[in-house]
């Protein structure tokens, strides 16, 4: 046999796993010596350190009575030492109060104990009729922390639960908390495992906590709304007062009112985008064109923005030409969302490197900063919908929380990946791999036919939450 897997004695499990947490409901004492003694009679012969702590529904003497009738000279391994029979109140109970840190660390020092002797691990049985009301909660908890904590060791455990005590809730968490629990089904001893009943915690769990991020970003596009048309509206007012007498005031009012206008434009064009995709009703135009002189072009119609930060951008590549098949309008997007965001990431004075690079098969797109990084907890998350790094409504940069998941959405209608590398405080970088593939098929992309004013005018659009 594995020395991994022991004979539990028990006839509905059989052979089980060091670290097997096990429950049973009993109806009676009959029942419940019934479980315990071959659970313990496998035990001792498994060369294992046995434990029985006893509640105040039975006692040492009786104990030892029910064992005689499985475990021939059961007294003598009481007497070496291998068989411990221990009181309740010296376990789990301190001036009569339960406290699961000792407890704890009684088992630990017992596991400890059991190998220091020579022995394959502990065995272990806990009688919980002592259990009253007003330690449930803490002792569910227990139970939760052992189950965690037993895979690790070599260590085994039967719990006894008095069914007649027991309401649903706390059957519940039984079994929650136990890798088998024994119930007794119309005279039967019948086995629950606790997977299905994990998985279902799980998946509630996951709801509930996607309800909340989701409950975090409308709360958040609420805000997002809310402030530029209150700037237009507030604007509109100043303009009626003041009646536009100055040509200044009129241009800054202007300004205000075109700036927050756009702001508007990319929140609802970045949800209807969303939802499109949701439905699979995005379209992808693939024309052939030549990314590195786009992607260049693209870079270049944002410096304004940069220098207005006083931070420098650099465009660096190892090929002057690579014409790949891709939506040109997805490039742009793409490009456009993560220029802005490191933009707006970067404190002043700070650098931005964009990078092109032929891998052969794929075309590397990279965008670069020293900014504030992003916190190691957050990474794993950048591109999911709804997450923000900074979930504040008060904070120094704007954002919907949606950006990043669109543009990954967008990559992968390229068939590409997009990576994220950061350090806090050192900066971060994100890395955009794109198939490197031609169609006949595919219309040729003149870029020199591009109007600049487009792109700027939709760079305009991307960085209207960026005040120069």
């Amino acid at each position: 046999m594995d020395k991994k897997l022991r004979d539990t004695g028990i006839e509905v499990i059989g052979e089980a796993f060091w670290g097997t947490h096990i429950a049973q409901f009993y109806e009676s004492k009959d029942d419940f010596f019934s479980i315990g003694c071959p659970y313990i009679r496998a035990g001792l012969l498994n060369n294992e350190l046995c434990v029985w702590v006893y509640s105040n529904n039975t006692n040492e003497e009786e104990i030892k009575s029910y064992l005689e009738k499985y475990i021939n000279n059961a007294d003598s391994y009481i007497k070496a030492g291998q068989l411990l029979l221990e009181p309740h109140v010296d376990w789990y109970l301190t001036n009569n109060s339960f406290n699961e840190i000792r407890v704890n660390e009684h088992w630990l020092e017992c596991v400890t104990k059991s190998t220091k002797l020579g022995y394959e691990g502990l065995r272990a049985i806990g009688d919980t009729s002592w259990l009253e009301k007003c330690y449930y909660r803490t002792f569910a908890n227990y139970e939760n922390k052992i189950n965690k904590m037993l895979p690790e060791l070599p260590f085994i455990a039967l719990c006894l639960y008095d069914e007649n005590k027991t309401d649903k809730l706390q059957y519940a968490e039984v079994i929650k908390n136990h890798s088998y629990t024994i119930i007794n089904n119309e005279n039967k001893k019948e086995l629950i495992t606790n997977i299905e009943l994990v998985i279902k915690d799980k998946q509630l769990n996951k709801a509930l906590e996607y309800n909340k991020v989701k409950a975090e970003f409308f709360a958040n596009i609420s805000h997002e709304l809310r402030t530029p048309l209150n700037v237009i509206l507030g604007t509109v007012q100043m303009m009626e007062l003041a009646k536009c007498t100055s040509y200044e005031k009129e241009e800054k009012y202007l300004k205000f009112l075109k700036q927050n206008s756009l702001r508007l434009v990319r929140l609802i064009s970045n949800l209807i985008d969303i939802t499109k995709i949701d439905a699979n009703y995005f379209e992808i135009h693939r024309k052939n064109l030549d990314i590195v002189n786009f992607a260049e072009l693209i870079t270049f119609s944002v410096l304004d923005y940069a220098k207005c930060k006083n931070i420098y951008i650099i465009f660096d590549t190892d090929i002057e030409e690579k014409v790949i098949s891709c939506d040109p309008d997805y490039i742009e997007r793409i490009l456009l969302n993560l220029l802005s965001n490191v933009i707006k990431f970067t404190p002043r004075g700070g650098k931005i490197l964009v990078s092109v690079h032929d891998m052969n098969e794929r075309i590397s797109i990279s965008v670069k900063d020293n900014g504030i990084g992003i916190p190691v907890d957050k990474q794993k998350n950048i591109f999911n919908r709804f997450e923000k790094v900074d979930k504040s409504l008060r904070r120094e940069n704007e954002g919907s929380g949606i950006g990043l998941s669109l543009v990954k959405l967008l990559v992968n209608k390229l068939d590409g990946n997009i990576y994220l590398k950061s350090q806090p405080s050192k900066g971060s970088e994100f890395i955009v791999e794109i198939p490197c593939m031609t169609t006949p098929e595919t219309s040729e992309f003149n870029i020199e036919n591009t109007s600049v004013n487009n792109i700027v005018e939709r760079a305009k659009i991307e960085f209207s939450d960026i005040y120069c």
